[in-house]
């Protein structure tokens, strides 16, 4: 009788073992997903972003190119704090490199004609503002608090405004860079 116990617990306890090694795996490898997926797209501090989930629901990288005066691009994006904590993060311009700021054929360039707006569900909101034309990175909105549970989806509207005269000196102008959300204690 003894024997069949000895035998019964050597499997059960091999078993155990077993499955506690298939989940780890699991769990390891879920999370390394996880992290690599968001990791060009979220920069934190400490373990926050483990549990502070952004979603871009287009790709939050821009190159623009050979735009049109009155031409309008609409991006969106969410961010949800599922930490025990508030969070804090900014949402910020990343490797910009334009030709908005530089003149063509001697003709005055107008970067002020290249703006973007955004406007997010927690009220959240920037109007006509000009886009980045330096080499370096831009806050949008810095210092922004999301309270565990909640979220925040936020749309960014990018125009090159129609100003009803030749435009010609900007047509040819180019911007690419990205712009993401940077988790922070």
């Amino acid at each position: 009788m003894d024997k069949k116990w000895m035998i019964l617990t050597c499997f059960f306890s091999v078993l155990t073992f077993v499955s506690s090694v298939i989940c780890s795996c699991l769990v390891f490898y879920n999370e390394k997903a996880r992290t690599d997926l968001n990791s060009s797209k979220v920069l934190a501090t400490g373990n926050i972003y483990k549990s502070a989930s952004i979603i871009y629901n287009q790709d939050n990288k821009l190159n623009l190119s050979g735009l049109s005066p009155g031409h309008t691009i609409e991006k969106s994006f969410s961010i949800t704090n599922n930490y025990s904590n508030t969070i804090k993060y900014d949402i910020v311009w990343d490797k910009v490199i334009t030709t908005w700021n530089y003149s063509d054929n001697g003709l005055s360039a107008h970067p002020e004609e290249f703006i973007y707006s955004l406007s997010c569900t927690n009220g959240e909101k920037i109007d006509n503002k000009q886009m980045p034309v330096e080499e370096r990175d831009y806050n949008i909105l810095s210092s922004l608090e999301l309270k565990t549970n909640k979220s925040n989806e936020c749309t960014i509207k990018i125009t090159f405004i129609n100003n009803g005269l030749d435009q010609s000196y900007n047509l040819n102008k180019s911007f690419s860079g990205t712009y993401k959300i940077v988790v922070k204690e």
